[in-house]
């Protein structure tokens, strides 16, 4: 990696940008995030966009003739040294790897893709929340909720003293949904994620990254 800024193309606001941005922080590495690259605008999902990321996905990571795409790949390609990856063994490497790739996947598509993306983007009518759709899609969401209290429970990169890939996935989500309406937040009825939510945010990082949203 080169000695001058990273840069994240995609906007702050994005729980996805800002897992990169906390690698970013955590590794003390220099970067810029946004869509204007060396002074131009980068259209979303417009051509130079779609040829970084085929499907028109956000971030992807700038560096040099580099363009990276998918986050937990950019994470890994961050930290090179594994300093943010469990490497006792290749099973527990192999084991936050996995959950990694349920944080990014499964976890992302009903936290925020179905559930916090209603809030942040209003599809009702004058852009109002359509709280039916909220109500509907809420117990998929404490499912979630209950999912990650039980690998909290459990002896993986969550739970250890050092932070992780894992975690950077993990806290913005959990973050976005503590600020919601009470009723719609979830945390407090889940104690496990609540403790560890305020364990992850006492972090310097999380404190610069997981601000007020940005919408």
């Amino acid at each position: 990696m080169t000695v001058d800024p990273v840069h994240i193309y995609g906007p702050r606001f994005s729980n996805f940008v800002r897992s990169v941005m906390l690698v970013c922080e955590e590794k003390e590495i220099a970067y810029t995030v946004g869509f204007e690259v060396d002074g131009s605008n980068i259209a979303f999902k417009g051509e130079q966009h779609l040829k970084w990321h085929p499907f028109g996905k956000i971030p992807v990571l700038l560096e040099g003739k580099l363009a990276l795409p998918e986050t937990a790949s950019i994470c890994r390609y961050l930290d090179e040294d594994k300093q943010l990856q469990p490497h006792q063994n290749s099973q527990v490497h192999a084991q936050h790897d996995a959950l990694c790739a349920l944080i990014s996947i499964d976890i992302d598509k009903i936290l925020v893709r179905d559930y916090l993306l209603e809030f942040a983007f209003p599809k009702g009518e004058n852009n109002s929340i359509r709280f039916d759709v909220v109500k509907e899609v809420q117990p998929k969401a404490a499912a979630i909720f209950a999912i990650i209290e039980q690998v909290l429970q459990q002896e993986t990169a969550l739970t250890s003293k050092d932070f992780t890939i894992a975690d950077a996935l993990l806290a913005p989500m959990l973050h976005y949904i503590s600020c919601l309406p009470t009723g719609f937040d979830l945390i407090t009825d889940y104690p496990k994620v609540e403790q560890y939510l305020a364990n992850v945010m006492a972090r310097p990082s999380c404190q610069k990254v997981l601000t007020a949203k940005e919408f």
